[in-house]
């Protein structure tokens, strides 16, 4: 159906007469005329019934005119929502993120949401190579995760994390190696965080370490409420020091190769208004140099 014809009918249906209509509309009565006939001729009855007093709406008329006013409000709002969108102004955003990430990621997104309120943002725990498919896939449109990622990809470092030995508290006076030797190994499931598990495997292969885990968790939350329950030790990014109060302590480890990158990753080829207004704003906090 024709907007334009349906805008006719309705701003007709408002005045007086074709030339209030006319004006109104910004077009000659004979370029009004033809567009209520044409629309006539597309629904296959009279809108207006025409005499010598003048127009006015006939039953098909009355009947179609709310009907008809809706449609036109409906577009109008299309075309404001298709401008927002074009704009990024409005639409979708998914984010994926991991540990390293779990504190900057939300502050991000909360910026983000207090200047475009109007975009749905949905923000993700996910492994890295699940955040990676997914950016390839386009499934996922920003990622924070670790680096460097996949050549077809574009990516900003952010910042840098290392693993420690995480532990309860009450073992504050033990050293590194009694408490790997004493207390039982928890680890996250390889199919959660295969480069958290290849980092660590890499680690422990340098300094000769050998543990089998007696526990397996699905999350690093769980993990550090293990620890928290003095059940055990783990492996993990020190940003997880975030996430917990000073019941766990945090040990370094002394390996050569224990630090990697974080980033904010993107695939470029995929075209998303929303995710260009967020890349903008990472550009305007000094966080991507043109």
């Amino acid at each position: 159906m024709n907007i334009d014809l349906l805008k006719a009918f309705v701003t007709l249906a408002r005045s007086d007469t074709y030339r209030s209509a006319a004006e109104a509309l910004f077009i000659t009565q004979s370029a009004l005329t033809k567009k209520i006939y044409r629309l006539e001729s597309d629904i296959g009855a009279t809108l207006f019934d025409r005499n010598r007093g003048g127009t006015k709406l006939s039953i098909v008329g009355e009947c179609l005119l709310p009907e008809a006013k809706r449609v036109i409000a409906s577009a109008e709002k299309f075309d404001q929502l298709s401008n927002q969108v074009a704009a990024g102004q409005s639409g979708y955003l998914n984010v994926g993120f991991g540990i390293s990430s779990f504190d900057i990621a939300p502050r991000h997104i909360s910026e983000f949401k207090q200047r475009f309120s109007d975009v749905h943002v949905t923000l993700n725990d996910l492994p890295s190579q699940t955040q990676t498919e997914q950016l390839l896939s386009g499934e996922l449109h920003i990622a924070y995760s670790r680096l460097p990622c996949e050549s077809s990809l574009s990516s900003i470092t952010l910042s840098s994390d290392r693993l420690c030995v995480a532990v309860n508290r009450s073992h504050s006076e033990s050293s590194l190696t009694s408490i790997l030797t004493s207390l039982p190994y928890l680890a996250l499931r390889p199919e959660r965080g295969m480069g958290l598990h290849q980092q660590i495997s890499k680690v422990a292969a340098e300094l000769n370490w050998q543990f089998t885990p007696s526990q397996f968790a699905d999350d690093i939350l769980t993990l550090l409420s293990l620890v928290k329950a003095n059940i055990g030790f783990i492996i993990v990014p020190e940003s997880a020091r975030s996430l917990v109060d000073d019941t766990i302590r945090f040990l370094p480890i002394p390996s050569t190769d224990n630090h990697w990158d974080i980033g904010v990753i993107w695939n470029p080829d995929v075209i998303n208004p929303v995710k260009d207004r967020f890349l903008d704003m990472l550009k305007e906090n000094g966080l991507i140099l043109d």
